[in-house]
């Protein structure tokens, strides 16, 4: 059997391939990396039968050739889809949102394996996600409990299994989560306090990003939360102003990003008084900074500070 697993919602893929491994009784997978290793050595593998028939799993990690990134044209890929190994369970995995449906590739692998996209919840089936979430680990988790969450966390479904873990992990005991409980763990998000930060920094208005990044602290935001929202919104920007530039409009650019409108319309104000090539550079530098906090070779908060001193 052959699988195509994508989407942004990583947690969910990865669950769903633990459970495949449970369900066939399987005791060890077999992990390859596209970027790293040959389709031949992982088909080779993927035909490979012992005396006894015994099942196993491969799983071939970044599998960009099945979007736009990338083009593979493999005649043994072709034959062993049209014809696998049935003692073989072979994954194709990408963390990306969609897949290019104009290769012929990908098509046959529709026609031929199963396809599952992994989507991240949105504000339609938050609540239903975060109930089942600790249903199946058998917490108990109360209404306003559930609400505070979706309000803390509000646009930002890419932390949502982070936050909901760290929570989980702090009521390993008793199981049984309340608001209290909440408000203790899960980071509140101050989305607008983050958009008025990111005008400050294109503006370089260095006293007003120091009174929001001071009130965020104040308010225990998270330095490496604050981090990743800057970069989310200067990448924003710069994917907007892309495509606003091929003639795209706000409400096209949302479709095609996944954003809301108003957002993009945010977005699009702001990349207009600021240079591409100085989005990419922030970019890079809070790509350096989150390294660096990561390897414990800077303090998590020092090192914003140094980035707005920069400016």
């Amino acid at each position: 059997m052959i699988y195509v697993l994508y989407g942004e919602n990583e947690t969910e893929l990865n669950k769903f391939i633990d459970s495949l491994q449970k369900e066939n009784s399987i005791e060890d997978k077999v992990t390859y990396n596209y970027k790293d290793t040959s389709i031949d050595d992982v088909l080779e593998e993927a035909s490979y039968s012992d005396l006894f028939g015994t099942k196993k799993l491969i799983i071939l990690n970044d599998s960009d050739f099945l979007t736009s990134k990338s083009t593979l044209e493999h005649k043994g890929l072709d034959n062993y889809i049209n014809s696998p190994n049935p003692n073989t369970i072979l994954i194709f995995k990408t963390i990306i949102d969609k897949l290019d449906e104009r290769k012929k590739l990908v098509k046959t692998l529709k026609e031929k394996s199963k396809v599952i996209e992994f989507k991240l919840p949105d504000e339609k089936n938050i609540e239903v996600y975060i109930k089942d979430y600790y249903k199946n680990l058998e917490y108990k988790i109360t209404n306003d409990a559930v609400n505070e969450i979706k309000n803390r966390l509000k646009s930002n479904p890419k932390v949502l299994d982070t936050e909901l873990n760290k929570l989980a992990l702090y009521k390993y005991e008793d199981k049984n989560i309340t608001i209290t409980d909440v408000i203790k763990v899960i980071t509140k998000y101050e989305e607008n306090n983050i958009f008025k930060l990111v005008d400050a920094v294109i503006k370089k208005d260095k006293s007003t990003i120091f009174t929001l990044y001071k009130e965020l602290i104040e308010n225990k935001e998270e330095p490496t939360v604050i981090l990743v929202l800057l970069a989310n919104q200067f990448r924003l920007m710069y994917q907007a102003n892309v495509l606003a530039n091929s003639g795209l409009d706000k409400y096209k650019i949302g479709t095609f990003l996944k954003e809301h409108h108003y957002r993009v319309g945010l977005a699009l104000d702001n990349s207009r008084i600021i240079e591409q090539n100085e989005l990419i550079k922030y970019l890079k530098r809070l790509a350096e900074i989150d390294i660096e906090i990561k390897t414990g070779l800077t303090d998590k908060t020092k090192a914003l500070e140094t980035f707005f001193l920069e400016l």
